[in-house]
């Protein structure tokens, strides 16, 4: 039996020592790889839930309406309300001006309505407006158009076109815009 000399011994020493750094830098590397990952996934769901906190529903409804160039040439949003309905329900109300007939808008922005999702409301829920109209829910919303041709100040001047406006707002809200409705028809 051979034994080992001092050189021999402290070589042992040195690869067992060797063989344990390599273990460690292993798992080193192994709980880099984890808290990189963990990392990108958390900032991943922060990014989307915190879309989903800051994105008014009602904005989000109105958005998703997907119509040509022509039909929406120009938007302009009022909102009142709050997004919680802490108080009084969030309503928006969006106007488009479109560069085609009532009939052809008209019939771009139905399809619209359908195609992201809306289905046709019950009638008694509809407040109502002047022009081409129509009512539609989808999950907790409500969504109302109405198509009007545009007003021209100078009876000389081409005037073509229309301007659509849609209500979007929280279901919660519909006693609120009918009694809205309704003041503004006594007081005409």
């Amino acid at each position: 039996m051979a034994t080992e000399g001092p050189g021999g011994e402290a070589a042992s020493l040195f690869a067992s020592k060797l063989e344990q750094t390599g273990a460690r830098i292993a798992r080193l590397r192994m709980t880099v790889a984890a808290v990189a990952a963990s990392a990108v996934l958390l900032v991943a769901a922060v990014l989307w839930l915190g879309r989903a906190v800051t994105v008014d529903p009602t904005r989000r409804a109105a958005d998703e309406l997907s119509v040509p160039g022509w039909a929406a040439v120009t938007a302009t949003d009022e909102t009142y309300g709050s997004r919680w309905c802490l108080g009084e329900c969030r309503v928006r109300m969006r106007t488009w001006t479109s560069e085609g007939t009532v009939e052809d808008t008209a019939h771009e922005y139905w399809q619209a309505v359908l195609d992201a999702g809306w289905t046709p409301a019950d009638p008694e829920l509809c407040v109502g407006g002047l022009g081409e109209e129509g009512c539609y829910v989808r999950d907790e919303l409500y969504l109302e158009l109405w198509v009007v041709p545009v007003d021209c100040s100078d009876r000389y001047e081409l005037c073509v076109g229309s301007e659509v406006t849609a209500v979007v707002a929280a279901q919660a809200a519909l006693p609120r815009l009918a009694e809205d409705r309704r003041a503004y028809e006594e007081s005409v």
